[in-house]
């Protein structure tokens, strides 16, 4: 089940939200997941672990059809007064979604798989309901700002004691062995330095050419579910023989000749 917010929580983590350098970090972070994935307007997306709403109000506002689902009744709260009637929103636990296979089009996990107890299981639900990709944000354990998080633990406890987090690699092998197997994956970094110097490189951190390095502090990585298969298909002549006639010979009958000068034979049993 992982870790529920208490009120507390919820509405810590929204005043910060609402705050001008919280605002300006979480339009970093959008601009990051829009570089990997384009949405299309009415597809169906679920996001898992909503939160107060406020990426699930983003994904609104593209014409998406949202349904947002969270375990912390003080967060669906907070969401259920940001967000427009027409998403819905649902209580549950991302390790069991209470949806049928290939339900939605996309399932977005923005800073969920950090608190919850079994990642693996989390990621293979949102693959089970999913039939197109599943879009993931998650906070990066090699970033600066994760270090000067631990550091501020020591004296100021607060909701990522309860976090885990991950590196790109590490989030690229919990899909392949979620998977079992190697699926296309895209991603993108941002947030590379501490907060407190984002309104000065505000214009390093939204260049794309400055977030295919793996430091920065939100990945934003899109799971491609969609397989494209192909085939090479080789005929079974290359030339009937014209003493065949109109008869139609067995496929097995006729092997394709290693030289051109070869005559075609069919077989005893025709």
């Amino acid at each position: 089940m992982g870790y529920v917010f208490s009120w507390q929580d919820a509405q810590a983590y929204e005043d910060w939200m609402r705050g001008r350098l919280g605002r300006l970090a979480v339009s970093v972070e959008q601009e990051t997941i829009q570089r990997v994935w384009r949405p299309r307007p009415n597809q169906r997306l679920l996001e898992v672990g909503c939160g107060s709403g406020l990426f699930s109000e983003w994904f609104a506002e593209r014409g998406l059809q949202v349904t947002a689902l969270d375990p912390s009744v003080p967060m669906l709260n907070l969401a259920r007064l940001r967000l427009p009637a027409r998403v819905s929103l649902e209580r549950g636990y991302a390790e069991d979604l209470p949806f049928a296979d290939n339900s939605f089009d996309v399932v977005a996990m923005i800073t969920t798989l950090e608190f919850v107890d079994d990642p693996a299981q989390a990621l293979r639900e949102a693959c089970r309901v999913a039939r197109e990709q599943v879009l993931l944000g998650v906070l990066n354990k090699y970033s600066l700002i994760a270090w000067q998080r631990r550091i501020q633990q020591l004296w100021n406890p607060g909701i990522y004691r309860h976090a885990r987090f991950f590196g790109v690699i590490e989030l690229q092998r919990l899909v392949r062995e979620t998977l079992n197997g190697s699926v296309p994956t895209h991603w993108r970094t941002c947030l590379t330095f501490p907060l407190w110097a984002l309104r000065t490189l505000i214009t390093l951190e939204r260049s794309p050419h400055f977030q295919w390095h793996p430091l920065g502090h939100f990945i934003a990585m899109v799971v491609d579910l969609r397989y494209i298969l192909r085939t090479i298909q080789q005929p079974l002549f290359r030339q009937i023989p014209t003493r065949v006639g109109t008869s139609q010979p067995h496929p097995t009958c006729w092997r394709i000749p290693r030289r051109e000068h070869q005559d075609h034979r069919p077989c005893a049993n025709l």
